[in-house]
């Protein structure tokens, strides 16, 4: 497979960062001194490196996948990112890290990579050029970027539009230029401190001298993100799928960043992953991460299909060379949708309506339940199960027992922490009670579905399933 199966975007937990950027959010929206510094108990993982290493293997993930990582501060501060990167492209992955070129031994380390990991590691390289001229650090980072060509290690060079440089967009593009051979690409600067819109920053300039500054840099990324920012997207989404968040300090894995908990990576590293997509329930107002969630992933399939993402990624330089490497420029040609069966209609409207639940609470439209009965009861009769206990029995739980009130499956039970206080027409009982004879306990928390089975199987044989793996067999 030349692309990508899953695309990754991956948080590394370092807050910490050595420089002191104008724009930066964290800069301004947070208390310096406790910046300065990556914070100890924020660095640790919960997991050690070879844990995660063996949870992320490619048959567990399902195919290769790209690993995007990047913290809140600067990557390569985190003591672990070196021999974590390593691993992930040991185990055949590939892996961007988002960094400002900056931590030069860190960057030296990998170049010692063998040619195949390097031919599979991608820096997209933050270029804060008015906080490195400050510095005194521009050459050293010009040197880096050398050192990442030299070794064959793909790279594309970044700027963020913000008003403070642009009174040196001239000597900036110069220095690009001479040093890196082409310009840098642009990223639209917004405000992540507003959850839910992130708004791009309020410039100085009006719209016209905005898009006359920044189309000057001839970023194929910053005409995308002007055309395609602050658009809403509705159709059936499949970020949880093709593509997905994973906090690397807790394991933790959501659709995409901002939204809600799917599974956990780490916790039972031999139990196979339940992904799950976000449908239509995306809580955002717009996709402010279309551009690698639509153009890389394909998460609604038929978006945009004519642009690639090696059009945001790669430049040719004035000698005729690349940024992307040969191997990196082909991932990026493609789109991890091609990897991928749509699902049926039946899947679809069942995920949908399950993590419709998830983010918006009960649905009590009764056409909607008559049509998930039906789906349900189509699953659960093909696994051959026609008596259940549901575990969790609040909104999801209930949801489910609502469902399955119109179809022919006997609910004998529902098992909850908070049973004293649940009122349905079935008996409530606490985990710790003796589960009756069933055919299968669903599980309707499958967010925390692989702590819920560890502790089910210490005390029963019968099948336990997440609610999410009813899909499978529609």
């Amino acid at each position: 497979m030349a692309g990508i199966y899953r695309f990754i975007n991956t948080d590394i937990p370092s807050v910490g960062c050595n420089l002191r950027c104008e724009y930066c959010y964290i800069i301004q929206h947070g208390d310096e001194a406790s910046v300065l510094k990556i914070d100890a108990a924020k660095k640790l993982f919960n997991y050690p490196v070879e844990h995660m290493q063996n949870a992320l293997t490619v048959e567990r993930m399902g195919g290769v996948c790209m690993f995007n990582i990047s913290g809140s501060g600067e990557t390569l501060l985190n003591p672990e990112i070196v021999p974590l990167t390593y691993g992930l492209l040991k185990n055949g992955h590939y892996v961007a890290l988002i960094n400002n070129c900056t931590i030069s031994n860190r960057i030296a380390e990998m170049t010692e990579f063998p040619t195949e990991f390097r031919s599979r590691l991608f820096f997209k390289v933050s270029f804060h050029y008015r906080e490195l001229k400050r510095r005194g650090m521009l050459y050293e980072f010009a040197e880096n970027v050398t050192m990442l060509k030299k070794a064959g290690i793909a790279f594309s060079i970044e700027v963020v539009s913000n008003d403070y440089v642009l009174n040196e967009i001239e000597e900036l593009q110069k220095f690009s230029k001479e040093h890196f051979g082409a310009l840098p690409h642009v990223l639209a600067g917004r405000d992540e401190q507003v959850i839910g819109t992130y708004p791009k920053f309020n410039s100085r300039l009006s719209s016209e001298q905005y898009n006359k500054v920044w189309s000057s840099f001839d970023s194929d990324l910053f005409k995308y993100q002007q055309k395609t920012y602050e658009i809403p997207h509705r159709e059936f989404c499949y970020a949880g799928v093709f593509t997905g968040t994973l906090s690397l300090g807790t394991g933790d894995f959501a659709p995409c960043p901002g939204t809600k908990k799917v599974t956990n990576l780490f916790e039972d590293i031999n139990s196979p992953i339940a992904f799950a997509p976000v449908g239509q329930n995306c809580p955002f107002e717009y996709c402010y991460c279309s551009f690698f969630l639509h153009v890389l992933a394909g998460v609604s399939f038929e978006y945009d299909p004519g642009v690639r993402f090696w059009q945001f990624r790669d430049r040719i330089c004035d000698d005729g060379s690349r940024w992307l490497t040969p191997t990196i420029r082909e991932a990026f040609s493609h789109r991890c949708c091609e990897y991928h069966t749509p699902y049926s209609d039946d899947r679809a409207f069942f995920m949908d309506q399950l993590m419709r639940v998830r983010y918006g609470g009960l649905v009590a439209d009764p056409d909607i339940i008559a049509k998930t009965a039906v789906v349900v009861a189509n699953a659960l009769n093909e696994l051959n199960i026609r008596k259940i206990a549901i575990y969790g029995m609040a909104q999801i739980g209930k949801w489910f027992l609502s469902i399955l009130n119109e179809t022919d499956i006997e609910v004998v039970c529902g098992i909850d922490h908070n049973f004293q206080n649940i009122s349905v027409d079935i008996e409530i009982l606490s985990p710790d009670d003796d589960i009756p004879n069933v055919d299968a306990i669903i599980v309707s928390v499958f967010y925390e579905f692989t702590n819920i089975d560890r502790y089910l199987r210490e005390k029963t044989n019968i099948p336990i399933i997440s609610i999410v793996q009813l899909e499978e067999k529609l």
